[in-house]
């Protein structure tokens, strides 16, 4: 059976962070014309994808305004060590995306 090659990424402080098949290279970027916060578009119901985020989820939401105006609740990860945001989801609950912050993670050489 053919495994996966995983990707792990951590945080700029050198804190593992994120362990994902298929690299964060591969997948999808947000559409720039509706966040201009450039992220990495995570589906969390596809059988293809699967991740482990290490970081400690906010509870309560920071609303963010769109380019269009709206305002859109993100529930962000922070790196457990720095507490940097690395990551964030629009909604508390049945999360169908995570979007990862593009600059915020570096990829881990794993052998």
């Amino acid at each position: 059976m053919n495994q996966p090659d995983v990707a792990a990424y951590r945080c700029r402080c050198a804190q593992f962070v994120l362990a994902i098949t298929p690299p964060l290279s591969n997948l999808p970027r947000r559409n720039a014309s509706i966040q201009s916060v450039p992220s990495i578009v995570v589906p969390r119901n596809d059988a293809q994808c699967q991740l482990i985020i290490k970081a400690d989820r906010d509870r309560q939401s920071t609303n963010l305004s769109r380019k269009d105006g709206k305002d859109e609740p993100w529930f962000i990860y922070r790196c457990p060590r720095c507490n940097l945001a690395v990551a964030y989801d629009t909604s508390d609950k049945d999360v169908a995306y995570t979007y990862i912050l593009e600059s915020a993670l570096l990829k881990m050489d794993i052998h």
